[in-house]
């Protein structure tokens, strides 16, 4: 097979790029197709994490047909607060064909080793912060909000182009008949409850700006040690929020606060979007696509625990077990509700597998991101 790479310009390139999975994936059932103007808006020139990071794309084709895409960031934030040269590779699709995902591969290393990376890591499009990984099991549960599916042939792509394996990120569910605390267990939590000092609430939609400046102080706070991290700046923070208000419900978001009003803990739990979006197999809104939206709303049988962090001077508190609890007992008094999805949850954060785990949830999906040398 002749493959050829090339760069793309211009806003009808990046036209082209968004087209690309809906071409080699389109036909899999158990893909849920994104928003166009979604990705659009991630790949965007004017998106605000571009004051801090330099990206690029490609396209392949075998004549004159996209067989593959791929993109490449160095975010130069996450590179100062690790002491790192990263190149995160990411936006990867292909056919089922080692001669494409090789041409794929060796463009973003080119341009990594061009820009002085010294590791390249994915996939991640184009950090943690957005959607990441490769599935590596369970490819048959459809995949919840925002987080990735791909087909079981991507991860020999990767693997016999180089790449090892860097970190996994774990997915846990909780099903509604299997989940429910002990007698033992409830009377810990009362006990926690009483010595942490927290009371937890709802997040206040007629405060809009000042409660995401409240949740996102907590995650940089509470994620900064993590592998991987890089925080976000306030312009994506705003950015962020703007697109997640559309779906959220105010009771999912839970902030807990000691006596004097700080922000200690956090978790967003968004309904699960991908039901409807599973719909729209063209990724467009028109003619019909919000038809399916609005219908889908209010009506969610799953939800994805999206984020939950505690600040690192009050993880002693045992905040993390008081959260997910407020959540079980908040998603139970949906009634549609049957499944909820904690993720991703770094494979390596003990503590908090530990404390999923421990009230009754099953660690049942893998993402898995790798490492090579440019």
């Amino acid at each position: 097979m002749q493959v050829d790479v090339r760069p793309i310009r211009g806003w009808f390139g990046r036209q082209r790029f968004v087209d690309v999975p809906f071409r080699i994936l389109g036909g899999d059932p158990r893909w849920v197709p994104p928003l166009r103007l979604s990705v659009h808006d991630r790949i965007s020139p004017r998106h605000p994490a571009n004051a801090t990071q330099r990206t690029q794309l490609w396209i392949a084709t075998s004549g004159g047909r996209p067989v593959g895409r791929i993109g490449a960031c160095i975010d130069t934030t996450f590179d100062r607060l690790h002491g790192e040269r990263w190149c995160w590779v990411g936006f990867f699709d292909a056919v089922d064909s080692e001669v494409v995902a090789a041409s794929l591969f060796d463009a973003a290393r080119a341009w990594a080793r061009g820009e002085g990376a010294t590791s390249a890591v994915g996939p991640a499009s184009f950090t943690l912060n957005d959607e990441c990984g490769l599935l590596v099991d369970n490819f048959d549960d459809p995949p919840l909000f925002l987080t990735p599916y791909n087909p079981p042939y991507y991860e020999p792509l990767w693997t016999r182009n180089g790449w090892e394996p860097a970190m996994d990120l774990w997915a846990w569910r909780f099903m509604r008949p299997t989940t429910e605390l002990s007698a033992r267990q409830t009377r810990v939590l009362e006990r926690l409850r009483e010595r942490a000092g927290v009371t937890i609430r709802s997040a206040r939609m007629s405060d809009f700006d000042a409660e995401v400046d409240r949740l996102f102080d907590v995650y940089n706070a509470a994620w900064v040690n993590n592998w991987g991290f890089s925080p976000m700046s306030a312009e994506e923070v705003r950015h962020l929020a703007k697109q997640v208000k559309q779906v959220v419900d105010p009771e999912l978001v839970l902030i807990a606060e000691t006596a004097a009003g700080e922000a200690v803990g956090v978790a967003i739990v968004l309904p699960d979007v991908n039901e409807s979006l599973a719909k729209v197999r063209s990724g467009r809104l028109l003619p019909s696509g919000w038809y399916h939206l609005l219908r889908g709303r209010g009506r969610p049988h799953r939800a994805r625990v999206f984020a939950l962090g505690i600040k690192p001077e009050h993880q002693v508190r045992a905040l993390g077990p008081l959260l997910y609890n407020e959540i079980i007992e908040r998603l139970r008094a949906i009634p549609t509700i049957e499944m909820a999805e904690a993720s991703w949850i770094l494979a390596t954060n003990d503590r908090m597998n530990r404390a999923i785990g421990g009230i009754g949830a099953t660690h049942y999906r893998t993402w898995r991101l790798y490492r090579c040398e440019p």
